[in-house]
């Protein structure tokens, strides 16, 4: 599906431990791995300028960590100087990624809090996916666990969604890369469905929920039909929880969602989105819209 990654670190998200892994990226499906880094910009004197001497230090030290040579592989480092969200953007234009890797941080504010604040002025700028790690998790991993985890990085994604026709925006993208970006390696997906059962009757639940398994099958079929393997669940309760909980119980490597990006950036709204990104330890891949291309 995803043949060609940005991988963006700051050097203390963990994120800069890939580098050595790239074999293991390689099993993933990955074909082409683009890292970068962005150093301050040097402001003694009057005039900033670009911080030379620590980006070629930088790079030294991440291209020291660098193992893999194989020939499935294309691996590029980047190492720039300014400010982050615009260099991430020319880096992307240059290697034109599939999905963007990025870590989230823990801050005082509420924005940061869900993303992180590089990662919250790239979600306003950004058309392609953008997967968020937790660098509290990375950083523990052992070596050998890494390597699994690279190895199955997009493996087998979670889609919730609390209404099948509200989920055709992120259908119809794993659709487009299935098409355009075929993959050797097997991808699974587990469609969840959930029925609020919130001040609802028995019958309009029990309605809701044939609805939901007539429409969830028709996207089974369409998924399958491009050989993407495909489990669906519809069940009842709480969309949030019940995400949580299947993500713990269903051994997958992510969870995939997708939401409006004037809503999700309003910190004032409270969404299903900024609830999963906030709450859920897992590996999220988030596919931004706008309005206007929501169908």
């Amino acid at each position: 599906m995803f043949q060609r990654c940005l991988i963006c670190t700051d050097l203390t998200d963990g994120l800069q431990r890939l580098v050595s892994y790239g074999e293991s990226l390689s099993h993933s499906g990955l074909k082409e791995i683009t890292f970068l880094h962005s150093v301050a910009l040097w402001e003694e004197g009057q005039v900033p300028r670009v911080n030379t001497e620590e980006i070629e230090l930088v790079k030294e030290k991440l291209f020291s960590k660098l193992v893999y040579s194989g020939d499935d592989l294309k691996i590029n480092i980047e190492v720039t100087s300014g400010n982050v969200t615009d260099n991430i953007l020319k880096v992307a234009k240059k290697y034109n990624p599939d999905f963007i890797i990025t870590g989230s941080s823990l801050r005082s504010s509420l924005e940061e809090q869900i993303f992180g604040s590089t990662t919250t002025e790239l979600g306003k700028k950004i058309k392609i996916p953008v997967m968020i790690l937790r660098p509290q998790l990375i950083s523990v991993y052992t070596s050998e666990e890494i390597k699994l985890r690279c190895s199955k990085l997009n493996d087998y994604w979670l889609i919730p969604c609390y209404d099948v026709d509200n989920a055709r925006y992120l259908i119809e993208q794993i659709k487009y890369y299935a098409k355009e970006k075929p993959s050797e390696v097997k991808h699974k997906y587990l469609f969840l469905v959930v029925i609020s059962d919130v001040s609802r009757s028995d019958l309009i639940i029990e309605n809701s929920i044939k609805d939901a398994q007539k429409k969830s099958e028709v996207v089974k079929k369409e998924l399958e039909s491009l050989g993407l393997e495909i489990e669906v669940i519809v069940t009842t309760g709480n969309p949030l929880q019940e995400t949580l909980n299947t993500a713990l119980n269903s051994d997958i490597t992510a969870i995939a969602i997708a939401d409006d990006q004037d809503t999700l950036l309003d910190w004032t709204v409270k969404s299903f989105t900024q609830e999963v990104l906030h709450r859920s330890w897992f590996p999220v891949v988030f596919f931004p819209f706008k309005k206007s291309e929501k169908k």
